[in-house]
């Protein structure tokens, strides 16, 4: 596809989608219950046609020796790159899979409009990390198992191919339908998280308290505003580059989370929490250790490049920081010095009128 149709496509369907997002986290959630079942309803069924067709000793095969030309762009020096070892091509494997299963910190944005979050939220995360892994894990053993394929044959877009095999045409055009639908869900639900969070930054004073602002539908306006400038603007890259970049901001994000969590563990005991960890301090700490290892070992097969772009995002977030304490800091003095002008204009009065009176 030519670049600048394919920009175009993807800028305006991000627009009309963002918009949909403005409308409300009511629209939503009602539209995302709708998505999940249009788009888990092939993959049900196909796992219920393949299951008498799987051949279990599919699953042990081992991988093939060679590197398909689709991943050699993967071969990107870096610290660690181990694109090829035991035939298993590990950057591209740990960055879908980092990719396909985060996000879920994300959901305690939405805590704040949760009905009982101590009772709600906790049982919301756990179904559905259940859910996600599984609609994952069963479909790929029955597509692995009922099919007769190499590894090089799983490129972008073979799971409709094998689904083919397995249930009929009909059934693999449904999941590349069921696919962009749950695309569309995906950039709803991380729209709402992002804007979310950009909205309670601004309001403890980390960013301008424009981000604050609210529409008349109650969702963060400028939020929404500068993800959906921020998806244009990525849109020209390849998406194999991007899945990367930001799987290693995040992971930097996840590291920051979990010291977060040690430290307010340690120092604000006291605080309310409409749901606790049921662990202790040791028993938290090492919950978060095996995490922190894995994301360290993502973070240490990236390319140069990656490092190079998250080391200008941190710069430029550091100036952009700067100037906004700045300015802030800016205001406040200004705002002292007219309020001793007032008070200084009326003890100025005070006097002339206690002068005139006697």
């Amino acid at each position: 596809m030519n670049r600048l149709v394919r920009f175009v496509i993807l800028s305006s369907t991000s627009i009309i989608l963002a918009y949909l997002n403005y409308l409300g986290l009511e629209i939503v959630g009602k539209m995302s219950i709708v998505i999940c079942i249009v788009s888990m309803s092939p993959f049900i069924i196909m796992v219920l046609i393949g299951i008498p067709k799987v051949n279990p000793h599919r699953w042990f095969e081992l991988p093939d020796d060679d590197v398909s030309a689709n991943t050699v762009r993967w071969e990107d020096s870096g610290w660690l790159p181990l694109v090829n070892v035991w035939g298993v091509l590990w950057r591209p494997l740990l960055n879908n899979l980092f990719w396909n299963l985060n996000s879920f910190d994300s959901g305690a944005n939405f805590s704040g409009d949760t009905r009982d979050p101590g009772k709600n939220f906790p049982r919301g995360m756990f179904y559905s990390v259940i859910l996600v892994v599984f609609s994952y894990f069963i479909p790929l053993l029955i597509a692995i198992g009922a099919t007769d394929n190499k590894q090089s044959d799983w490129v972008d877009g073979y799971l409709a191919v094998a689904i083919s095999e397995i249930g009929g045409r009909w059934l693999g055009a449904w999941t590349v339908f069921a696919s962009g639908i749950s695309n569309l869900a995906l950039f709803q639900a991380e729209m709402s998280t992002d804007a979310l969070g950009i909205m309670g930054m601004a309001e403890r004073g980390m960013l301008p308290k424009i981000f604050a602002t609210k529409s008349p539908h109650g969702t963060p306006t400028y939020g929404i505003l500068l993800g959906t400038l921020v998806i244009v603007g990525m849109s020209v890259a390849d998406f194999r580059d991007i899945i990367e970049m930001l799987n290693f901001t995040y992971a930097i994000s996840l590291l920051m989370e979990y010291a977060a969590f040690i430290k307010l563990r340690i120092t604000r005991k006291e605080v309310y929490r409409p749901y606790r960890v049921p662990l202790n301090t040791t028993g938290c700490i090492a919950m978060v250790i095996p995490p922190c290892i894995v994301t360290i070992l993502l973070m240490l097969m990236a390319s140069f490049m990656t490092y190079i772009y998250f080391a200008v995002s941190v710069l430029l977030g550091i100036v952009l920081r700067c100037a906004h304490v700045k300015r802030s800091n800016s205001r406040l003095d200004q705002s002292e010095c007219n309020d001793q002008s007032v008070e200084d204009t009326g003890s100025d009065d005070a006097e002339d009128e206690s002068f005139v009176i006697s």
